[in-house]
């Protein structure tokens, strides 16, 4: 079984998330009656919709970090715990339970579909490594290879009825009908609505409107994405060249990149919908041909399909150097979020759909949000770093920690139950 495990990881490693949507749709396809011509042609450009979002939001995460590192300098901030952001996604093709994990995982929720207590399909392979790594959490601290299998198949099924939960927001927000987001971001999504009502009963709050649509009407040529996200971009690059830590034309050149971010991102998304909807329809289809329209079923699909909308990245962008200053305000927090920062676009695409993309309130909330995910990462850098130096991914004496799935409330809430029953 080591040797098969071993072989499940290299694959899933080697392959990377969009060659596995491409993999897994096509399949999906041919198994639903989509017929190879559109299964071929859906798949290849659900892929490459998938590769051009991971590319737009890596290039864009990378032309702000050092802007956001340098502000974080001019700020006087230093912290212990040394932010990974998703370098510990290492760490869930290398746990031996990686394998045995996922048949876990597939023998329950196609167990929980018959059933007809879930609705979603954990079709999205990719997106399982963050249920891996909280698996791995618990086998290190626990010793025990069954106790980590159980945490992380735990945590993934948990979020196949969050997934359900927040299907239908998602489908009509976005324009996919038949899809689901079993992702950690979607948790968001289930605090967002009654944070919504929230806000709703707040004088002053309530009368804010900050949509894209409303920033264009009233700010003319300057609500347009990419003249919004250069103007953006140029801010931050002033200020840490006003610092002392800039050049003029670095402040210009990260302009050009967040500009790029803001138009081409969702034309991404739309090329990722053109390949995935033709193949969630034939799913549908399939589905109510076989059971009738009692029978419902979504495809679980990856958190970049979130991305679409203008808010998303506009509040992202803006929220990239208030994390710095919140997590430096924060009495006790150990860990400044740098490499973190590339979660924060998938936590606005779970939201949007909750605040009606208002960038005001989607700020507001994840400014709130990140608050016990700085902590939750801070407690638990000792199992993480526990954890990379075991799998030998880090250096003995790193402490380090990660906003995404260190600091992840459902999967602190599991790991820590672990602790709390099994280690003495």
């Amino acid at each position: 079984m080591e040797a098969f495990n071993n072989v499940v990881n290299s694959i899933l490693l080697n392959l990377g998330g969009q060659v596995l949507v491409t993999i897994v749709m096509f399949i999906l396809g041919i198994c639903f009656g989509a017929g190879f011509k559109k299964s071929l042609r859906g798949s290849i450009y659900a892929g490459i919709g998938l590769a051009g979002l991971m590319i737009i939001t890596n290039a864009a995460t990378a032309a702000l970090t050092p802007a956001v590192t340098a502000l974080s300098k001019i700020l006087g901030m230093s912290q212990t715990v040394v932010d990974l952001g998703w370098g510990n996604a290492g760490l869930a093709f290398s746990w031996p339970g990686a394998a045995f994990t996922i048949i876990a995982v597939l023998a329950v929720n196609v167990l929980l579909i018959m059933l007809r207590i879930v609705k979603t399909m954990w079709t999205d392979m990719w997106s399982y490594w963050h249920g891996q790594v909280i698996g791995c959490f618990v086998w290190v601290m626990t010793g025990n290879l069954f106790y980590g299998i159980i945490g992380a198949t735990l945590f993934l099924t948990a979020n196949s009825f969050i997934a359900d939960a927040t299907a239908k927001k998602y489908q009509e927000f976005n324009g996919m009908p038949g899809i689901a987001v079993p992702c950690t971001v979607t948790l968001l999504g289930i605090f967002a609505r009654p944070f919504n009502t929230i806000f709703e009963a707040i004088p002053g709050i309530n009368k804010i409107d900050m949509s894209p649509e409303k920033i264009k009407e009233t700010t003319g040529v300057f609500g347009e994405l990419g003249v919004m996200g250069f103007v953006i971009g140029f801010v931050i690059g002033f200020v840490v060249f006003l610092g002392g830590q800039g050049t003029i034309p670095a402040a210009l050149n990260l302009a050009v990149q967040v500009g790029v971010l803001m138009v081409f991102l969702p034309k991404c998304v739309s090329v990722l919908c053109e390949g995935v909807i033709p193949i969630t329809n034939s799913v549908i289809e399939f589905v109510h041909e076989k059971f009738g329209n009692r029978r419902e079923i979504y495809v679980a699909v990856d958190c970049a399909a979130l991305l679409g909308n203008p808010s998303v990245m506009a509040s992202a962008v803006l929220l990239y150097p208030l994390l710095i200053v919140l997590a430096v305000l924060l009495p006790g927090n150990g860990m400044l979020p740098i490499a973190s920062l590339a979660i924060v676009p998938y936590w606005e695409g779970a939201i949007a759909p909750y605040f009606k993309a208002n960038v005001f309130r989607m700020v507001l909330f994840t400014l709130i949000w990140a608050v016990p995910v700085l902590y939750f990462a801070t407690y638990q850098s000792d199992v993480h770093s526990a954890a990379m130096i075991t799998m030998g991914l880090s250096e003995p004496g790193v402490v380090s920690g990660a906003m995404d799935v260190g600091g992840d409330p459902l999967g602190a809430v599991i790991v820590q139950a672990f602790k709390a029953i099994f280690v003495k």
